[in-house]
């Protein structure tokens, strides 16, 4: 399969490469950056190799799976895409990016480009959002791209605010121009 890159307004999302392991490292190793995430053990640069490895196999399996987020400096920013979780047969839209490159709607531009991908291409009739309930500003992201709250439910050992996003609802938006998918 091979896999796709999209464009927004400001980003490329492109596929991982093995390559990107040590910049996303850097990423990783930045204060805050796993502030809402499940306690883990620190990164590493295996840690960022098993990462892509996953998101290819993922990739390969699902028709989906997450991007490498270049921003307009030409740098990694972070991921975005779409997980599976087999643990409830849902599918999830996620993000994260260095702080150099939060607070400028590139997070927004992300998701929405990942949900049109999922409706449109990848054939999900719904789309789930998951964020720390003390994650405002993830928050924001999942309500500007049209997700709306559906309650609070535990994921990953951690109570979340869980969202959900209809293909229907997608289509309306979009039609509506209250949100562009790209």
């Amino acid at each position: 399969m091979t896999l796709p890159m999209l464009e927004t307004a400001d980003l490329c999302l492109r596929p991982w490469r093995l390559a990107d392991a040590p910049r996303l490292l850097e990423l990783m190793q930045e204060e805050d950056m796993f502030k809402y995430f499940p306690p883990s053990s620190p990164p590493t640069l295996e840690k960022s190799r098993r990462y892509i490895s996953h998101q290819l196999k993922h990739w390969q399996k699902f028709g989906f799976g997450h991007w490498a987020v270049i921003a307009p400096d030409g740098q990694l920013a972070g991921w975005n895409g779409l997980e599976y979780l087999p643990e409830t047969d849902e599918t999830e839209v996620a993000y994260i990016l260095g702080k150099d490159y939060r607070g400028q709607g590139y997070a927004v531009q992300a998701a929405r480009a990942a949900l049109h991908f999922g409706f449109h291409s990848a054939g999900l009739k719904s789309i789930i959002g998951l964020v720390h309930p003390e994650n405002i500003p993830s928050i924001r992201v999942l309500e500007k791209c049209g997700l709306r709250f559906i309650d609070l439910k535990i994921y990953f050992g951690m109570e979340m605010r869980r969202y959900r996003l209809q293909k229907q609802e997608f289509e309306e938006l979009s039609r509506n121009n209250e949100i562009s998918p790209l």
